[in-house]
């Protein structure tokens, strides 16, 4: 039976790196992205259902175009074809729709995810054990568990169970394997305890929860002696200059001072939208060496100078903003503003 079950994960690992013509996967470490035979960002719409037509129709498809499938292309497995309401016949990966962004200028571009809390990068994640699930975070995309609570790896070079007993077990918590669990793919093995359990171990390091986590996504254990976080994508780099500062919003993004960054959208969602009291507004400009870095590009203005922005937002701060963290610039009433949160998530009632 264990045999028949590692035989069907494996089956279903190689699976997960195939996909019809005219699709491809990105590998990273939390799965593979979706993309377009020219390498642009797949996307799926929070409010499609997995069944009945795309529910992007009209103005939406003009920022959205769906992934037309052609009429010779195969249905399987994961992958299938659903009709949309002017006759077309688009892609679909686990019953969700895919779409392309307006947004993306070149390929791996991902200026359309989170957008709204609506649009999200289509991904197909590395499978795990029932027992584990993955959890994007400011840090990059890591390990958790059934209740999203963060999973720990000892830094030690001899790591075993055996390094953590006792007491240390009662801080660091072995995740245990249940007795008919099977590996899902060569990065998960299963270890013997001590006392008879077993224990899920990742690419051979076991595998632990911290006791003085308490709610989800906490990593308050991270860095506490040689322990640390599994982190299966690391998130995207940021430019030096940029900081991190606490609001009552969440955490944000803010410039070498503490000031927070602000996108601004005047066309798209908001279409045909300008600036609205430009005076309360300042762009961030880019220095003569400055280079785009991950989510991170630079704009050139009307005048000839540079400009950064953040998935395709140009970035300003807000003359009304005094102190680190201050978020007055969302508050002014107009909500085409939206401050660029460190968890990608948009600031509630920000508009964006």
């Amino acid at each position: 039976m264990r045999f028949l079950l590692a035989v069907l994960m494996l089956q279903a690992a190689v699976a997960a790196e195939t996909a019809p013509g005219g699709i491809k996967l990105h590998p990273t470490g939390h799965g593979w992205i979706l993309t377009d035979a020219r390498g642009m960002t797949l996307y799926v719409y929070a409010q499609d259902q997995k069944s009945g037509p795309p529910s992007c129709v009209a103005k939406c498809i003009e920022a959205w175009p769906p992934l037309l499938a052609g009429a010779d292309a195969q249905a399987g497995g994961e992958w299938s074809v659903v009709g949309r309401d002017d006759g077309a016949r688009q892609w679909a990966f686990r019953g969700k729709p895919l779409y392309l962004s307006g947004r993306d200028a070149a390929p791996g571009d991902m200026n359309g995810d989170e957008l709204q809390q609506k649009w999200y990068v289509a991904v197909k994640p590395i499978v795990t054990p029932p027992a584990f699930g993955i959890l994007k975070t400011a840090s990059g995309y890591l390990l958790v568990d059934q209740r999203r609570m963060a999973i720990y790896v000892s830094g030690r070079s001899s790591a075993s169970p055996g390094d953590c007993i006792a007491g240390c077990a009662r801080t660091w918590r072995p995740v245990e394997a249940w007795s008919m669990a099977v590996a899902p793919s060569a990065n998960w093995s299963i270890v013997a305890r001590s006392d008879g359990t077993q224990q899920w171990a990742f690419k051979g390091k076991p595998l632990y929860r911290y006791a003085g986590d308490f709610n989800m996504g906490e990593t308050n254990g991270n860095g506490v002696g040689t322990w640390t976080t599994v982190i299966l994508e690391p998130a995207p780099p940021v430019p030096q200059w940029v900081t991190r500062q606490k609001s009552d919003g969440g955490e944000l993004y803010a410039d070498g001072v503490g000031r927070t960054l602000y996108g601004h959208d005047p066309a798209g969602y908001h279409l045909g939208r300008a600036i609205e009291h430009p005076e309360w507004w300042r762009p961030v400009l880019a220095a003569g060496a400055a280079r785009p870095v991950g989510a991170w590009s630079i704009v050139t203005r009307e005048d000839g100078s540079r400009q950064w922005a953040h998935k395709g937002l140009r970035l300003y701060i807000s003359v009304r903003d005094r102190e680190p963290g201050d978020i007055r610039g969302v508050r002014s009433g107009d909500r085409v503003w939206r401050p660029i949160m460190t968890s990608g998530q948009t600031m509630p009632g920000s508009g964006l």
